[in-house]
Protein backbone atom coordinates (compact mmCIF):
# COMPACT_ATOMS: atom_id res chain seq x y z
CA UNK A 1 0.00 0.00 0.00
CA UNK A 2 1.59 3.25 -0.29
CA UNK A 3 0.34 6.68 1.07
CA UNK A 4 0.30 10.63 -0.13
CA UNK A 5 3.02 12.58 1.91
CA UNK A 6 0.30 13.17 5.05
CA UNK A 7 3.55 13.71 7.94
CA UNK A 8 3.70 14.80 11.62
CA UNK A 9 4.96 18.26 11.73
CA UNK A 10 8.51 17.45 13.30
CA UNK A 11 8.82 19.77 16.52
CA UNK A 12 12.45 20.62 15.34
CA UNK A 13 14.29 20.97 12.33
CA UNK A 14 15.34 17.58 10.75
CA UNK A 15 18.40 16.65 8.59
CA UNK A 16 15.95 14.20 6.24
CA UNK A 17 11.97 13.96 5.36
CA UNK A 18 9.88 11.20 3.81
CA UNK A 19 9.13 12.38 0.76
CA UNK A 20 6.11 11.46 -2.19
CA UNK A 21 6.14 8.29 -2.54
CA UNK A 22 6.20 5.49 0.92
CA UNK A 23 4.42 2.32 1.56
CA UNK A 24 4.49 -1.35 2.57
CA UNK A 25 3.22 -4.97 1.75
CA UNK A 26 2.84 -7.90 3.83
CA UNK A 27 3.67 -11.36 2.78
CA UNK A 28 3.18 -13.59 5.74
CA UNK A 29 5.53 -12.42 8.64
CA UNK A 30 7.02 -10.52 6.66
CA UNK A 31 6.95 -6.62 5.29
CA UNK A 32 8.57 -5.01 2.89
CA UNK A 33 9.00 -1.45 3.16
CA UNK A 34 9.47 1.36 0.82
CA UNK A 35 10.18 5.09 1.04
CA UNK A 36 11.46 7.99 -0.75
CA UNK A 37 13.74 9.70 1.43
CA UNK A 38 14.39 13.24 0.77
CA UNK A 39 17.96 14.66 2.67
CA UNK A 40 17.02 18.49 3.93
CA UNK A 41 20.74 18.26 5.43
CA UNK A 42 23.43 16.96 3.50
CA UNK A 43 26.32 17.09 6.16
CA UNK A 44 23.95 16.19 9.07
CA UNK A 45 22.02 13.04 7.29
CA UNK A 46 25.84 11.60 6.64
CA UNK A 47 26.69 11.11 10.39
CA UNK A 48 23.04 9.62 11.31
CA UNK A 49 21.67 5.65 11.27
CA UNK A 50 18.78 5.98 9.80
CA UNK A 51 15.32 3.97 10.24
CA UNK A 52 12.56 3.18 8.76
CA UNK A 53 9.78 1.67 11.17
CA UNK A 54 6.08 0.51 10.50
CA UNK A 55 3.98 0.75 13.59
CA UNK A 56 0.18 -0.47 14.25
CA UNK A 57 -0.81 2.21 16.82
CA UNK A 58 1.82 1.79 19.51
CA UNK A 59 2.67 -1.65 18.54
CA UNK A 60 6.06 -1.68 16.96
CA UNK A 61 5.52 -3.83 13.52
CA UNK A 62 8.72 -3.69 11.93
CA UNK A 63 11.87 -1.81 12.03
CA UNK A 64 14.65 -1.93 9.24
CA UNK A 65 18.76 -0.74 9.90
CA UNK A 66 19.70 1.22 7.02
CA UNK A 67 22.84 2.83 8.06
CA UNK A 68 23.68 6.37 6.56
CA UNK A 69 21.89 7.83 3.13
CA UNK A 70 22.88 6.94 -0.20
CA UNK A 71 21.44 10.29 -2.23
CA UNK A 72 20.93 11.10 -5.97
CA UNK A 73 21.73 14.52 -7.58
CA UNK A 74 19.08 15.72 -6.27
CA UNK A 75 19.33 14.64 -2.66
CA UNK A 76 17.16 12.01 -2.65
CA UNK A 77 17.72 8.36 -1.24
CA UNK A 78 15.49 5.64 -2.07
CA UNK A 79 15.26 2.50 0.86
CA UNK A 80 13.44 -0.94 -0.34
CA UNK A 81 13.93 -3.24 2.12
CA UNK A 82 12.10 -6.52 3.73
CA UNK A 83 12.42 -7.03 7.17
CA UNK A 84 10.47 -9.89 9.85
CA UNK A 85 7.08 -7.94 11.24
CA UNK A 86 5.60 -8.76 14.48
CA UNK A 87 1.69 -8.66 13.54
CA UNK A 88 -0.03 -7.34 16.31
CA UNK A 89 -2.58 -10.18 17.91
CA UNK A 90 -6.13 -10.19 17.56
CA UNK A 91 -9.04 -9.53 15.46
CA UNK A 92 -9.31 -5.78 15.22
CA UNK A 93 -8.22 -3.11 12.99
CA UNK A 94 -5.36 -1.21 12.73
CA UNK A 95 -3.85 2.08 11.46
CA UNK A 96 -0.44 1.77 10.23
CA UNK A 97 2.44 4.68 10.37
CA UNK A 98 5.31 4.58 8.76
CA UNK A 99 8.26 6.62 10.88
CA UNK A 100 11.23 7.86 9.66
CA UNK A 101 13.81 8.02 13.00
CA UNK A 102 17.36 8.34 13.08
CA UNK A 103 20.26 7.75 15.53
CA UNK A 104 23.08 10.00 16.51
CA UNK A 105 24.25 7.14 18.57
CA UNK A 106 22.15 8.65 21.81
CA UNK A 107 19.39 6.50 20.84
CA UNK A 108 16.25 7.02 17.99
CA UNK A 109 13.97 10.14 17.47
CA UNK A 110 11.22 10.43 15.36
CA UNK A 111 12.21 12.85 12.39
CA UNK A 112 9.34 12.03 10.41
CA UNK A 113 6.07 10.06 10.01
CA UNK A 114 2.74 9.01 7.50
CA UNK A 115 -0.13 7.64 8.97
CA UNK A 116 -1.87 5.61 6.23
CA UNK A 117 -5.55 6.01 5.22
CA UNK A 118 -6.70 2.57 5.29
CA UNK A 119 -6.85 0.16 8.19
CA UNK A 120 -5.18 -3.22 8.29
CA UNK A 121 -7.28 -5.90 9.72
CA UNK A 122 -4.44 -8.99 9.81
CA UNK A 123 -6.00 -13.40 8.69
CA UNK A 124 -4.26 -15.03 11.89
CA UNK A 125 -5.47 -17.95 13.72
CA UNK A 126 -7.49 -16.73 16.12
CA UNK A 127 -10.09 -17.74 18.93
CA UNK A 128 -13.83 -18.45 18.56
CA UNK A 129 -16.95 -17.97 20.90
CA UNK A 130 -16.32 -18.27 24.37
CA UNK A 131 -13.68 -19.02 26.49
CA UNK A 132 -13.28 -19.75 30.52
CA UNK A 133 -11.47 -21.48 33.23
CA UNK A 134 -11.81 -22.75 36.47
CA UNK A 135 -8.93 -22.77 39.64
CA UNK A 136 -9.65 -26.14 41.38
CA UNK A 137 -7.48 -27.82 43.79
CA UNK A 138 -5.11 -29.41 42.26
CA UNK A 139 -5.49 -27.80 38.19
CA UNK A 140 -6.34 -25.82 36.62
CA UNK A 141 -8.96 -26.21 33.35
CA UNK A 142 -9.08 -24.06 30.26
CA UNK A 143 -12.33 -24.08 27.87
CA UNK A 144 -12.49 -22.66 24.30
CA UNK A 145 -15.62 -22.76 22.12
CA UNK A 146 -13.84 -22.88 19.09
CA UNK A 147 -9.96 -22.22 17.15
CA UNK A 148 -9.41 -21.21 13.78
CA UNK A 149 -7.13 -20.64 10.81
CA UNK A 150 -9.00 -18.17 8.60
CA UNK A 151 -6.15 -18.55 6.39
CA UNK A 152 -6.17 -19.30 2.29
CA UNK A 153 -7.24 -23.61 2.62
CA UNK A 154 -3.24 -24.30 1.54
CA UNK A 155 -1.86 -22.11 4.42
CA UNK A 156 -1.00 -24.44 7.22
CA UNK A 157 -0.71 -22.89 10.76
CA UNK A 158 2.55 -23.37 12.72
CA UNK A 159 2.13 -25.56 15.92
CA UNK A 160 -0.13 -23.83 18.16
CA UNK A 161 -0.25 -23.38 21.70
CA UNK A 162 -2.70 -22.18 24.52
CA UNK A 163 -0.86 -20.56 27.36
CA UNK A 164 -2.91 -19.14 30.83
CA UNK A 165 -1.03 -16.25 32.45
CA UNK A 166 -2.00 -14.40 35.17
CA UNK A 167 -0.87 -10.16 34.69
CA UNK A 168 -0.57 -7.57 37.50
CA UNK A 169 -2.79 -5.18 34.44
CA UNK A 170 -5.42 -6.18 32.16
CA UNK A 171 -3.55 -6.96 28.88
CA UNK A 172 -3.94 -5.10 25.61
CA UNK A 173 -1.41 -6.55 23.51
CA UNK A 174 2.56 -5.86 23.10
CA UNK A 175 5.03 -6.28 25.75
CA UNK A 176 4.12 -8.03 29.21
CA UNK A 177 5.44 -9.69 32.75
CA UNK A 178 3.54 -12.04 34.44
CA UNK A 179 3.27 -15.67 35.48
CA UNK A 180 2.34 -18.65 33.30
CA UNK A 181 -0.30 -20.84 35.08
CA UNK A 182 0.18 -22.81 32.53
CA UNK A 183 0.42 -23.94 28.84
CA UNK A 184 -0.81 -26.71 26.44
CA UNK A 185 0.46 -27.54 22.67
CA UNK A 186 -2.53 -28.13 19.93
CA UNK A 187 -0.68 -28.69 16.76
CA UNK A 188 -0.99 -27.38 13.34
CA UNK A 189 -4.19 -26.29 11.52
CA UNK A 190 -5.01 -26.38 7.99
CA UNK A 191 -6.41 -23.20 6.45
CA UNK A 192 -10.15 -22.88 6.42
CA UNK A 193 -10.63 -25.48 8.86
CA UNK A 194 -12.08 -25.27 12.53
CA UNK A 195 -11.52 -27.18 15.93
CA UNK A 196 -14.31 -27.08 18.44
CA UNK A 197 -15.22 -27.56 22.23
CA UNK A 198 -11.37 -26.96 23.18
CA UNK A 199 -10.43 -28.13 26.78
CA UNK A 200 -7.34 -28.57 28.37
CA UNK A 201 -5.65 -30.00 31.71
CA UNK A 202 -3.40 -27.33 33.22
CA UNK A 203 -1.12 -27.80 36.46
CA UNK A 204 -3.10 -25.88 39.59
CA UNK A 205 -2.81 -22.38 40.01
CA UNK A 206 -0.50 -20.64 43.04
CA UNK A 207 -0.23 -16.97 43.01
CA UNK A 208 1.35 -14.55 45.53
CA UNK A 209 0.14 -11.44 46.81
CA UNK A 210 -1.89 -8.89 44.85
CA UNK A 211 -4.69 -8.54 41.89
CA UNK A 212 -4.09 -10.65 38.95
CA UNK A 213 -5.99 -10.87 35.41
CA UNK A 214 -5.91 -13.55 33.81
CA UNK A 215 -5.49 -13.87 30.36
CA UNK A 216 -5.73 -16.80 27.46
CA UNK A 217 -3.10 -16.19 24.66
CA UNK A 218 -3.37 -18.28 21.33
CA UNK A 219 0.01 -18.46 19.93
CA UNK A 220 1.81 -20.25 16.72
CA UNK A 221 4.95 -21.23 15.89
CA UNK A 222 6.79 -19.28 13.14
CA UNK A 223 10.36 -21.29 13.30
CA UNK A 224 11.87 -19.77 15.70
CA UNK A 225 9.66 -18.46 18.45
CA UNK A 226 6.17 -18.92 19.10
CA UNK A 227 4.33 -15.43 18.62
CA UNK A 228 0.69 -14.33 20.06
CA UNK A 229 -1.87 -14.34 17.18
CA UNK A 230 -5.30 -13.65 19.30
CA UNK A 231 -6.28 -13.35 23.01
CA UNK A 232 -9.15 -13.11 25.86
CA UNK A 233 -8.63 -11.37 29.01
CA UNK A 234 -11.25 -11.78 31.59
CA UNK A 235 -12.60 -9.47 33.08
CA UNK A 236 -13.21 -10.69 36.95
CA UNK A 237 -9.54 -10.43 38.70
CA UNK A 238 -8.19 -13.23 40.85
CA UNK A 239 -6.52 -11.74 44.38
CA UNK A 240 -3.71 -13.81 45.60
CA UNK A 241 -2.43 -15.25 47.53
CA UNK A 242 -3.72 -18.43 45.94
CA UNK A 243 -2.05 -21.51 48.68
CA UNK A 244 -0.36 -24.16 46.63
CA UNK A 245 -2.20 -27.30 46.59
CA UNK A 246 -1.48 -29.48 49.77
CA UNK A 247 -1.70 -32.69 46.86
CA UNK A 248 0.90 -31.42 44.02
CA UNK A 249 3.67 -28.80 45.60
CA UNK A 250 5.65 -29.59 42.91
CA UNK A 251 3.02 -27.90 40.17
CA UNK A 252 4.98 -24.56 40.28
CA UNK A 253 4.03 -22.27 38.57
CA UNK A 254 6.63 -20.88 35.80
CA UNK A 255 6.95 -17.16 36.10
CA UNK A 256 9.29 -14.83 34.21
CA UNK A 257 9.53 -11.21 33.23
CA UNK A 258 8.48 -11.17 29.50
CA UNK A 259 9.96 -9.13 26.91
CA UNK A 260 8.51 -7.79 23.64
CA UNK A 261 8.00 -10.68 21.16
CA UNK A 262 9.91 -8.15 18.48
CA UNK A 263 13.19 -8.46 20.23
CA UNK A 264 14.27 -11.46 18.95
CA UNK A 265 14.13 -9.96 15.10
CA UNK A 266 14.37 -6.37 16.14
CA UNK A 267 17.39 -3.96 16.88
CA UNK A 268 18.34 -2.75 20.28
CA UNK A 269 16.59 0.65 19.76
CA UNK A 270 12.39 -0.58 19.54
CA UNK A 271 11.37 1.22 22.20
CA UNK A 272 10.72 -0.44 25.24
CA UNK A 273 10.77 -4.08 23.46
CA UNK A 274 10.98 -7.41 25.95
CA UNK A 275 10.53 -11.05 24.12
CA UNK A 276 7.47 -12.81 24.49
CA UNK A 277 8.28 -16.05 26.53
CA UNK A 278 7.17 -19.05 24.65
CA UNK A 279 5.57 -22.30 26.24
CA UNK A 280 4.71 -25.38 25.71
CA UNK A 281 1.44 -27.47 24.52
CA UNK A 282 -2.38 -27.88 23.51
CA UNK A 283 -5.53 -29.19 22.77
CA UNK A 284 -7.63 -27.35 19.96
CA UNK A 285 -10.09 -26.13 17.31
CA UNK A 286 -11.06 -23.75 13.69
CA UNK A 287 -12.99 -22.10 10.86
CA UNK A 288 -15.17 -23.55 8.18
CA UNK A 289 -14.77 -26.96 8.28
CA UNK A 290 -15.10 -29.10 11.59
CA UNK A 291 -12.94 -31.63 12.01
CA UNK A 292 -11.48 -33.79 15.31
CA UNK A 293 -7.34 -33.10 15.74
CA UNK A 294 -5.08 -35.86 15.38
CA UNK A 295 -2.23 -36.65 17.37
CA UNK A 296 0.64 -34.49 17.63
CA UNK A 297 2.89 -35.84 15.09
CA UNK A 298 6.72 -36.18 15.57
CA UNK A 299 7.20 -33.07 12.81
CA UNK A 300 5.11 -30.65 15.29
CA UNK A 301 7.01 -32.08 18.23
CA UNK A 302 10.14 -30.13 16.59
CA UNK A 303 8.99 -26.33 17.63
CA UNK A 304 7.40 -27.80 20.42
CA UNK A 305 10.94 -29.18 21.96
CA UNK A 306 11.73 -25.51 20.77
CA UNK A 307 9.50 -24.00 22.86
CA UNK A 308 10.06 -26.26 25.82
CA UNK A 309 14.02 -25.24 26.11
CA UNK A 310 12.43 -21.25 26.53
CA UNK A 311 9.84 -22.24 28.51
CA UNK A 312 12.15 -23.93 30.82
CA UNK A 313 13.84 -20.77 31.70
CA UNK A 314 10.64 -19.68 32.90
CA UNK A 315 10.66 -22.33 35.72
CA UNK A 316 11.09 -21.02 39.50
CA UNK A 317 11.56 -24.77 40.27
CA UNK A 318 12.39 -28.44 39.01
CA UNK A 319 10.68 -30.48 41.54
CA UNK A 320 10.52 -34.16 41.84
CA UNK A 321 7.42 -36.66 42.12
CA UNK A 322 7.83 -39.39 43.69
CA UNK A 323 4.41 -40.18 45.81
CA UNK A 324 1.40 -41.44 44.38
CA UNK A 325 -0.74 -38.82 44.91
CA UNK A 326 1.82 -36.69 42.88
CA UNK A 327 2.19 -38.92 40.07
CA UNK A 328 2.21 -37.54 36.25
CA UNK A 329 -0.17 -38.55 33.55
CA UNK A 330 2.30 -39.57 30.68
CA UNK A 331 -1.15 -39.30 28.43
CA UNK A 332 -2.64 -36.18 29.49
CA UNK A 333 -0.15 -34.00 31.20
CA UNK A 334 1.32 -30.76 29.80
CA UNK A 335 5.10 -31.00 28.60
CA UNK A 336 6.12 -28.57 31.72
CA UNK A 337 4.65 -31.48 33.82
CA UNK A 338 6.74 -34.67 32.12
CA UNK A 339 9.63 -32.08 31.81
CA UNK A 340 9.35 -31.89 35.83
CA UNK A 341 9.84 -35.72 35.87
CA UNK A 342 13.93 -36.80 37.43
CA UNK A 343 15.40 -38.72 34.18
CA UNK A 344 13.03 -36.57 31.92
CA UNK A 345 14.41 -33.38 29.67
CA UNK A 346 12.02 -31.51 27.50
CA UNK A 347 13.35 -33.10 24.44
CA UNK A 348 11.94 -36.27 26.02
CA UNK A 349 8.89 -35.08 27.50
CA UNK A 350 8.26 -34.07 23.79
CA UNK A 351 8.30 -37.64 22.53
CA UNK A 352 6.45 -38.66 25.11
CA UNK A 353 3.84 -36.17 24.46
CA UNK A 354 4.00 -37.06 20.35
CA UNK A 355 3.92 -41.04 21.22
CA UNK A 356 0.55 -40.98 22.83
CA UNK A 357 -1.77 -42.63 23.34
CA UNK A 358 0.16 -45.09 25.81
CA UNK A 359 -1.33 -48.13 26.68
CA UNK A 360 1.21 -49.06 29.11
CA UNK A 361 4.36 -47.99 31.40
CA UNK A 362 6.03 -50.32 29.75
CA UNK A 363 5.84 -48.69 26.01
CA UNK A 364 7.78 -45.57 26.91
CA UNK A 365 10.85 -48.14 26.24
CA UNK A 366 9.85 -46.96 22.45
CA UNK A 367 10.86 -43.73 23.31
CA UNK A 368 14.51 -43.08 22.05
CA UNK A 369 16.96 -42.15 25.05
CA UNK A 370 14.13 -44.02 27.36
CA UNK A 371 16.26 -47.49 28.28
CA UNK A 372 15.03 -49.78 30.77
CA UNK A 373 17.39 -48.12 33.93
CA UNK A 374 15.17 -44.82 33.11
CA UNK A 375 12.39 -46.99 32.94
CA UNK A 376 12.43 -47.92 36.27
CA UNK A 377 13.03 -44.70 37.94
CA UNK A 378 9.82 -43.47 36.34
CA UNK A 379 7.24 -46.06 37.05
CA UNK A 380 6.63 -44.13 40.96
CA UNK A 381 6.71 -41.00 39.43
CA UNK A 382 4.18 -41.73 36.46
CA UNK A 383 0.55 -43.37 35.45
CA UNK A 384 -1.62 -43.52 32.54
Amino acid sequence: MYASNSHFVPADPVAAQLGNTHGYAFDGDQVSLHAEIRVVDPMAASSLRWVPQLWAGDTLVASADCGTLQTDSFGVAQVQTTVDALLPAGTGEHALTLVLACDDGSGLRRCDAATYPRSERFTLPRLDGSVSYALEADHTTIKVDGISNPRAADNLSGSLVLELWALPEPYRGGAFSGILIGSEFIGELAGRAQWTQVSARLPACELPTGRWHLTLMLREWVGNNYLTRDYRGFSLAVDGPLPAPAVTAESAVAESAVAAEFEAAAPEYAPQASADTPAAEAVAAVEAEERVPSEPSTEAAKPKAAAAKQAKTAKSAKPGKSSKSGQVSINQSGLSELSWLRGINDHLAAAIIAGRPWKSIDDLLDVKGIGPKLLEKLRPQVRL
